[in-house]
């Protein structure tokens, strides 16, 4: 009786790590000869790899977890990876991040990419319509300091940001509600801000940690 006690709390701590990641998506940065902001979707029978800013899958694999650590097998994608060569990679979450650290894989494409890396748990961002009367009240240049401004125009009933400072290509910002957005290239939610009066003062934009903009023009 007291081998049973003994074993159901090891199978629940198992099941609860596995959990963790199961149909789970988090957002980061691949490192490499190409970074770019990716989304690591950890379903429950593949694991993919995809592009923030066009949801372009750039890797499929085959994964199984099994207490602080995954292993990966390569079905398709872009590294050069082979589909027989399977990487072992270490983890550990904390709060709404994940730290993934390499532990044995011989394909460097893939370790170069995801070793030593952190990733924060991501959410689904759904479009709402808002009036382009409302829109409008956000077009303007906004600044971080004098070295960082960034400018929200308005075309075709739909906000654009861009900076050449932030190497932020002209990109559409997708609405949440009336004053939050979705930057998809980047992956990073906006806040503008109002005064009492109504008038827009600034943006926060959501990083991992918050950055306000006030708008001068």
């Amino acid at each position: 009786m007291k081998k049973i006690i003994f074993i159901l709390p090891a199978l629940f701590v198992f099941a609860s790590i596995n959990a963790q990641l199961n149909n789970t998506k988090w957002k980061g940065t691949i490192l490499g000869d190409n970074p770019r902001n990716v989304i690591l979707d950890f379903k429950k029978d593949k694991f993919e790899i995809c592009t923030v800013s066009d949801s372009a899958i750039v890797e499929t694999m085959n994964w199984i977890v099994n207490d602080n650590t995954f292993t990966v097998k390569k079905i398709d994608g872009q590294s050069d990876c082979d589909n027989s060569t399977i990487g072992k990679y270490q983890f550990s979450i904390k709060k709404d991040s994940l730290f993934v650290k390499v532990l044995n894989d011989v394909c460097d494409d893939r370790s170069s990419a995801l070793n030593a890396t952190k990733w924060i748990k991501w959410k689904d961002h759904p479009e709402v319509k808002v009036e382009e009367s409302i829109l409008k009240q956000y077009v303007g240049i906004y600044e971080l300091d004098a070295q960082h401004q960034v400018t929200v125009t308005f075309e075709n009933g739909r906000l654009y940001i861009e900076s050449a400072s932030n190497n932020l290509p002209k990109s559409p910002i997708y609405p949440e509600s009336k004053t939050k957005f979705f930057v998809k290239i980047a992956g990073v939610e906006m806040d503008f801000v109002k005064d009492s009066n109504g008038k827009v003062i600034k943006f926060i934009s959501h990083e991992e940690k918050d950055y306000t903009l006030k708008k001068i023009k």
